[in-house]
C-alpha cells in the first residue's frame, strides 16, 4: 500500500531531497508545496471526471468544499498561525503535526528532534496558505467534481478508508485537504511556466579531489600540459568527472556556478574549495539549448523558494505557537 502522506512529509523533511539536488547535495530542506512536485504528479494531472466518485460516509455527494484555514467566526478558534488574515488552525497544525511524526515512525526514525519538526510543519503549512492565496487571487478556483475525481484517483492507490484511519483523517479533512493542494498546484506551475524552454548553459568537466593536496597535484599536473580528461578519470575513474550541460541556477556550490559562467571556452578554473572537497572545472562548450527534465525539476524548485520568500516579505504573518 503507497502510504502518500508518509511521502510528502519526506519530502518536506528533506529525507529523499537527493531526487531533486544533482551534481551536489543541498542541505535546505524541502517544503511541503514539494509534495506537489512528486505526489502532486498523480494527483493534478489533467482534470477528467472519473467514472464513479468514491462514496462519502454519507449517502449524499461529495461534502461542500471548506477552505483548510478556518473563516472567522464571532469566536475564532485557537490558531497555530494567522497569514494575511487567514487562520491556521491550532488543532489542524497538532494533527499535520502527528502525521509528521507518524510517517517518521514508519521509517524507523526515532531520533527527531521536537522544535525543528514542529518548525518544519508550521513553515510548510504557512507556504501552503501563501500559494493557496496566490492561486485565488489569480482567480483559480476547482469544484466539488475536481476534488472528487482526485479522490477516485487516490482511491485506485490505496484502500481509502484504511489509509484515512491510519493517517488520521475525516472526510472533510480530506476534501478539504485536495482543495487546498489542488490551488497549491495550480500556483506551482504558474512559477514554473515562467521558465523558458531553452537558455544559455555551459558544457563541464571537472577534477574532483577530496584533500587540496590531491587538488593542487591536478592542477600542476594540468598546467604541465597534461590533458583535462585524463586527470579527470584519474580523479573519477566511473565518470571522467563530465558534468554535462548546465544552466544557471542547476550546481548547488555558487562559487562553482559563478566560476563557470564567468570561464572562457576550453579553459579550466583555479582550485574552487567547497564543503564537500576541491574543484578544477573545464568549460568545454558554451550555447543556448533547451533544458532537460532533471535541470527543468532544479530550475523550477528554485523559482519556488524565490517566489516564497518574496511572497512572505510581502505577507503579514503572526506566529501564535512557540
Amino acid at each position: 500500500m503507497i502510504k502518500i502522506r508518509a511521502v510528502c512529509y519526506l519530502i518536506s523533511a528533506g529525507i529523499i531531497e537527493d531526487m531533486f539536488a544533482l551534481k551536489w547535495i543541498t542541505k535546505k530542506p524541502v517544503v511541503w508545496l514539494l509534495l506537489v512536485m512528486i505526489l502532486m504528479a498523480a494527483c493534478t494531472e489533467q482534470i477528467e471526471p472519473a467514472p464513479e466518485a468514491v462514496a462519502s460516509p454519507s449517502p449524499t455527494a461529495v461534502p461542500s468544499i471548506t477552505p483548510t484555514i478556518e473563516e472567522p467566526t464571532a469566536i475564532p478558534l485557537p490558531a497555530a498561525a494567522i497569514v494575511n488574515g487567514e487562520r491556521i488552525p491550532l488543532a489542524g497544525f497538532e494533527r499535520e503535526l502527528a502525521r509528521y511524526y507518524l510517517a517518521q515512525d514508519s521509517l524507523d526514525i526515532d531520533d527527531v528532534d521536537e522544535d525543528e519538526a514542529r518548525q518544519t510543519v508550521l513553515n510548510d503549512m504557512i507556504d501552503q496558505v501563501l500559494m493557496a492565496q496566490a492561486a485565488r487571487e489569480a482567480g483559480t478556483t476547482f469544484s466539488d467534481e475536481d476534488v472528487n475525481a482526485r479522490i477516485d484517483q487516490l482511491a485506485e492507490d490505496v484502500d481509502l478508508e484504511a489509509w484515512m484511519e491510519t493517517w488520521g483523517y475525516t472526510w472533510e479533512e480530506l476534501v478539504a485537504d485536495l482543495h487546498l493542494q489542488l490551488l497549491v498546484a495550480d500556483q506551482r506551475d504558474r512559477i514554473a511556466g515562467n521558465i523558458p524552454d531553452a537558455v544559455e548553459q555551459v558544457e563541464l568537466r571537472q577534477v574532483f579531489a577530496f584533500t587540496e593536496a590531491g587538488a593542487e597535484r591536478a592542477l600542476a599536473d594540468l598546467n604541465a600540459g597534461t590533458p583535462f580528461e585524463e586527470v579527470a578519470f584519474e580523479f573519477s575513474p566511473e565518470t571522467g568527472g563530465y558534468l554535462g550541460w548546465v544552466p544557471r541556477g542547476y550546481l548547488l556550490v555558487p562559487a562553482v556556478e559563478t566560476a563557470v559562467f564567468d570561464q572562457p571556452v576550453g579553459s579550466y578554473t583555479e582550485i574552487i574549495e567547497s564543503e564537500i572537497g576541491y574543484h578544477i572545472v573545464l568549460v568545454i562548450d558554451r550555447a543556448v539549448r533547451p533544458l532537460t527534465s532533471d535541470a527543468r525539476l532544479t530550475l523550477a524548485r528554485q523559482a519556488l523558494y524565490t517566489w516564497l520568500d518574496g511572497r512572505r516579505e510581502a505577507s503579514v504573518i503572526e506566529v501564535l505557537i512557540d
